[in-house]
């Protein structure tokens, strides 16, 4: 069995072990984080880019200009922290270059003196040595020259070796100088990639806000002219559920949320406006893109209690489907159906159109329970 004090001194080992792994372990985790979250960044702009504004929704504009809004941000702090990188880079590129200036001067220095000796032994000596040398008919001049070189080579082995010395130096600073200039090289570099991704980007941003202006006033304008006949619409079914109702020929409207209700989609399409506030006007329904001519049909069979213009709403149809429900289908380029008409679930009832105040083709469709707007969503498939 394990001593108790080495048991302890074991789990005291283990805690250190992992108390100092945790910082390195932390700070893997939080880059990791920060790369993935950069990645997720820049393919929310990529998408954001690609995005045509005049085909997209409401809400993909609005998160495409946010995604490039986030991306723009974030390049911005990049760009300024590549400036500052270079700033640095092209700082050490100075301070190399101030360390060979001034190595070269010593060496100059170095040099002029080595000289100077050399020619004051020549024409002044003052030792038998170079009394000897000069004088001596044997030798011609350059070897005359060599000879005192070396005779003030080696009486001045210090000056000679501080000479050598600098040279080696001249050498490792233009070496650091070189990899300085590289480096800056390369971060000026990555500062013009980062400014052109970052002027792109803001392109794109112009680009997606001037589509996001443009489709705020145009929806507002829509939602404006469909909003000054609401009232109309509302108490148009509100009359017709009571007349049938008169005659028997309808349950009478209990004025709550329909549960259940069996509809299905009128036609084919995206969504290109949900139900809500769209910036700060009530839309009363959904509009689903769809071509031009498109045939619309009866979400759920009912009798039509309106077919004709209506205003903002242009060519409209509504329907009754008893217990309050009616659906209201709206921009049709041309009816399909008449006042009065039985329509089974899926019969053609219209066709798409850009009728009333209109953004473009495009059905718009409204469920409405005792009048009054509520959600498309709630009731399709």
């Amino acid at each position: 069995m394990t001593p108790p004090r080495r048991l302890a001194s074991i789990a005291l080992v283990a805690a250190l072990v992992v108390a100092a792994a945790s910082p390195a372990g932390a700070a893997t985790s939080t880059a990791t984080a920060r790369k993935r979250q950069e990645q997720v960044r820049k393919a929310r702009a990529e998408k954001a880019k690609q995005l045509n504004g005049l085909k997209a929704s409401d809400a993909q504009l609005d998160r495409a200009v946010n995604a490039l809004s986030v991306q723009v941000k974030a390049q911005g702090a990049k760009l300024a922290s590549a400036r500052q990188a270079v700033g640095a880079a092209e700082a050490s590129v100075r301070q190399a270059e101030i360390r060979i200036a001034a190595t070269e001067r010593d060496m100059t220095a170095l040099s002029g003196a080595v000289l100077n000796r050399a020619v004051a032994a020549y024409v002044r000596p003052q030792q038998s040595t170079f009394t000897e040398i000069a004088d001596s008919r044997d030798l011609g001049e350059a070897s005359r020259r060599a000879s005192l070189l070396r005779q003030v080579a080696n009486k001045d082995r210090d000056v000679i070796d501080r000479l050598r010395a600098v040279k080696e130096d001249l050498g490792i600073e233009r070496e650091k100088a070189d990899a300085a200039r590289q480096v800056a090289a390369k971060r000026r570099e990555a500062e013009r990639a980062e400014l052109m991704t970052l002027q792109e980007n803001l392109k794109e941003k112009a680009r997606l806000e001037r589509a996001l202006a443009a489709r705020i006033q145009a929806v507002t304008a829509e939602v404006d002219a469909l909003a000054r006949e609401d009232a109309a619409v509302t108490e148009l079914i509100r009359r017709k559920a009571a007349e049938r109702a008169s005659r028997g020929n309808l349950a009478p409207d209990t004025g709550g949320r329909v549960s259940g209700a069996g509809l299905r989609w009128p036609v084919g399409g995206p969504v290109t406006s949900e139900f809500g506030s769209r910036w700060g006007r009530l839309h009363a329904g959904i509009d689903i893109g769809s071509g031009s001519g498109t045939p619309i049909r009866a979400a759920k069979a009912g009798t039509v209690i309106f077919a004709g213009s209506q205003g903002g709403y242009g060519n409209v149809v509504i329907i009754d489907h008893g217990g309050g429900l009616t659906t209201l289908y709206a921009h049709q380029s041309r009816l399909g159906t008449n006042d009065g008409a039985e329509v089974s679930q899926g019969e053609v009832v219209g066709f798409v159109g850009s009728t009333g105040h209109s953004t473009g083709p495009h059905l718009h469709f409204e469920t409405r329970v005792g009048g009054s707007p509520q959600n498309p969503r709630r009731y399709l498939p």
